[in-house]
């Protein structure tokens, strides 16, 4: 007689044995997807070309006011093999932007406080969308396609005369610098697409409908902001989608996507019922609250950086650092952890309340959308400010640059892996999602590494390498790629639409539409 429980054992043993042989024979290393140059073509003598002064490609510039730097990305597409490349790129912080002057009319302020005028906003956008034209080479009207501009400015985004204020200094502020007002307006047909970009558009064949990367953004139901930066999370989970293409994720919906800049935002997305008309994914979750905020409030901590508007950026830089699962977590640093993690709220979002980390949010839309909401807070609307100071503080006397450095690197990292757990416990993160992130408090150091490792530990996947990607610039790429969904140009041999597995959903797309 053959024992089930010797049955199940066996098979528990091989499940083991088979993870570790494929986790060994991937390296446990991350994906992570950094910014690349736009390849040069050489010619006789030596003499070096942007690929994208010979070849097809769609140049989009985005401008995003946040609310530690306003980065101006330049990227380039090319349309025959749909990669995404970075032309040139700066960023700026947002404490740099002059006081206001007597008698001027104040736009807002950003999380830091820091007290912002519309004038000082518009040559802010103004002077470094021409710096970075200038270092670029490129001209705004013979060679920009599109311009998208974004913020994620929430110190003041309490109503829709807000919101239009903000949007409406970005674009004052664009047009200061040269940009055409026609390089902000999508086009209307294909015969208004430039003759390169014509050939490779299918606007003839589906017309653009407001899905961005094969998901309906959340304000795309409403037609109503659900949340201060909600396009930037819309943006962001786009650009992550299309940064995936590089690697061998296979990112497409269902989905989780989750850019760490200083507020977090993030976007869950469906698997599209088969028996549905249309062939788009839905939101069916949000992140926002406090991202990189957390990080800048410890080592405002350190006594290296300003005390008020002091930033992690500042100290720790970009760099990341890859390779394989460092030493294990420190007892020394874990308690510290620990005891920042009392501190921070990752949970759910009540349908009652209106901020969440100091970001303003409508729950009304939320509730009718049958959105769940989850947010990340540092005490009650970033009243734990000082106290996360305090550890900070405290952890660079006792521990120094290396202890400190792993402090953050642990925080960031286990925030993440509890807002994956509080959204796989609310039924809205599963299984056979893919997972990326963007954003510098999440890119930076180690913390690709610890997500990973965490990720892999909770045995929520069988394969959980070529599951999850990191990518840089995701909102810049994000921009890019709305901007030829608008111009119809996609690529059907690299589908971003559609579910992991599936073919391109141009059919699809072609029979919804004539239906």
């Amino acid at each position: 007689m053959i024992r089930k429980d010797l049955i199940l054992v066996w098979h528990h043993h091989f499940y083991w044995i088979r993870r570790c042989v494929t986790l060994l024979s991937k390296s446990v290393k991350p994906h992570i997807v950094q910014d690349i140059a736009v390849p040069q073509i050489i010619r006789l003598g030596g003499i070096s070309i942007p690929e994208y002064r010979e070849e097809a490609y769609h140049i989009v510039l985005s401008i995003d006011l946040g609310n530690t730097t306003t980065a101006c990305v330049i990227v380039g597409t090319n349309l025959a093999s749909g990669l995404t490349y970075i032309i040139d790129k700066k960023v700026w912080m947002i404490h740099s932007i002059r006081p206001p002057k007597k008698g001027e009319e104040i736009f807002g302020k950003s999380l830091d406080g820091t007290i912002l005028s519309r004038n000082a906003v518009e040559e802010h956008i103004r002077d470094i969308i021409k710096a970075t034209l200038k270092e670029s080479k490129i001209d705004p009207s013979k060679d920009l396609d599109y311009l998208v501009h974004t913020t994620g400015l929430v110190g003041q985004w309490e109503s829709d005369k807000h919101i239009n204020s903000y949007l409406g200094c970005l674009s004052k502020g664009c047009m200061d610098a040269g940009i055409p007002p026609s390089k902000m307006r999508p086009p209307m047909s294909k015969d208004k697409l430039p003759s390169d970009d014509s050939q490779f558009s299918l606007m003839d064949r589906v017309m653009y409908d407001g899905a961005v990367a094969g998901t309906i953004p959340a304000t795309g139901l409403s037609g109503r902001v659900m949340i201060a930066n909600d396009m930037e999370g819309d943006l962001s989970l786009a650009g992550i989608k299309q940064g995936a293409l590089s690697t061998p994720v296979d990112f497409r919906n269902p989905c989780v996507g989750i850019d760490f800049g200083t507020i977090i935002d993030g976007r869950f997305t469906e698997a599209v019922p088969k028996g549905r008309d249309d062939p788009y994914a839905r939101t069916t979750g949000c992140i926002i609250g406090l991202g990189g905020a957390i990080a800048d409030a410890l080592t405002r901590g350190t006594g290296e950086v300003d005390p008020i508007i002091g930033t992690a950026r500042e100290f720790f830089g970009d760099n990341i650092i890859s390779g394989y699962f460092s030493k294990k977590e420190s007892k020394r640093i874990r308690n510290y952890v620990d005891s920042v993690h009392e501190l921070i709220k990752v949970e759910e979002v009540a349908h009652n309340h209106t901020h969440v980390g100091l970001v303003p949010i409508d729950p009304s839309i939320a509730e009718n959308m049958k959105i769940k909401i989850f947010g990340v807070d540092a005490g009650e609307n970033f009243n734990g400010h000082d106290a996360l100071m305090e550890i900070g503080m405290e952890v660079f006397r006792k521990e120094g640059r290396k202890g400190f450095t792993e402090l953050v690197d642990r925080v960031m990292s286990r925030t993440a892996l509890r807002l994956i757990r509080v959204a796989a416990e609310k039924k809205v993160f599963t299984g056979d999602m893919a997972i990326g992130f963007s954003g510098r408090a999440i890119m930076s150091g180690r913390k690709p590494e610890y997500v990973l490792e965490g990720v892999i530990n909770s045995e929520q996947y069988r394969d959980p390498v070529d599951r999850m990607v990191f990518v840089s610039s995701a909102l810049p790429r994000g921009a890019a790629l709305m901007a030829r969904c608008m111009s119809g140009l996609g690529n059907p041999k690299k589908p971003i639409g559609g579910c992991r597995g599936e073919a391109c959903i141009l059919g699809r797309r072609k029979r919804f539409q004539n239906m």
